[in-house]
């Protein structure tokens, strides 16, 4: 495999498994730093801060970590929802499923995070990764949406990831399934597959897309994600999607790998 300028990561069954480090990936990552190649780590999972994710590559042992070079779907999120609110100063009303972390970006950008019960004034709905979702919380939401016109935001539309048993652990997209069929509205989504995570990116490396890999685990966000925005993609075997799923899934990477020790060797 040719050596490619930059490098763009997911981390979640690419880096780790829930609390399992994939080592030999520690150790790919760190070779192309070595080598001078650019690279950044982007996630879906908007449960932590970006500041928290590059606290934890550096615990896991990826060194070194700037701090811009951590990005996650909330951060995505969070950047359109500031352009509406500097086009919409009054619509700052936001009806959360999600967790902290993005509730906290939220505060941060301006925005009111209302009660539950108030749905009635929701200017937005946004949905990130969460376990305190339930279907009283699910129904107010998809009536902010579906019956007072609230925007449908969703930071990623994952439907599960994988953790170290095999089992799994539902995702964003299973709770973005629940409000969208309710409210029979389809949400803005932000994060992998849609093309602004990859865009900005590839921004902050100062490449020529020509020049970067995404590598990834999960061939519906990760792979097609690249695919669509055109740039090349290395599909690893360490998490939720296996071989046979790329026939399933009919999307092809540029490359299949068992290892990250594969695009150094």
């Amino acid at each position: 495999m040719k050596l490619y300028d930059g490098y763009i990561f997911d981390m979640d069954g690419v880096i780790y498994r829930g609390d399992e480090i994939i080592k030999d990936a520690i150790t790919a990552i760190n070779i192309l730093k070595s080598k001078g190649c650019k690279v950044m780590f982007i996630t879906n999972n908007s449960s932590k801060l970006a500041e928290e994710y590059v606290a934890k590559l550096k615990e896991i042992g990826v060194s070194p970590v700037a701090d811009d070079e951590v990005m996650t779907s909330g951060d995505i999120a969070i950047s359109y929802l500031k352009k509406e609110l500097e086009q919409n100063p009054q619509k700052n009303n936001v009806l959360c499923v999600c967790g902290d972390a993005v509730k906290t970006l939220l505060r941060r950008a301006g925005f009111r995070i209302i009660d539950p019960k108030e749905y009635k004034k929701a200017d937005y709905v946004i949905v990130g990764i969460t376990t305190d979702f339930d279907w009283k919380l699910g129904n107010y939401a998809s009536n902010a949406i579906a019956v007072y016109g609230a925007k449908f935001i969703a930071t990623n539309p994952d439907i599960a990831k994988p953790v170290p048993n095999g089992e799994i652990f539902a995702g964003t997209g299973a709770i973005v399934k629940f409000i969208e069929t309710a409210s029979q509205t389809e949400p803005q989504i932000m994060g992998k597959p849609y093309p602004k995570m990859f865009e900005i990116a590839i921004q902050k490396m100062g490449l020529d897309k020509s020049k970067v890999l995404m590598v990834g685990d999960l061939l519906n966000t990760d792979i097609k994600g690249a695919l669509d925005f055109g740039i090349d993609s290395a599909f690893v075997l360490t998490g939720l999607h296996k071989r046979e799923d790329i026939q399933r899934f009919r999307i092809t990477p540029t490359y299949v790998i068992e290892s990250l020790m594969e695009l150094v060797n």
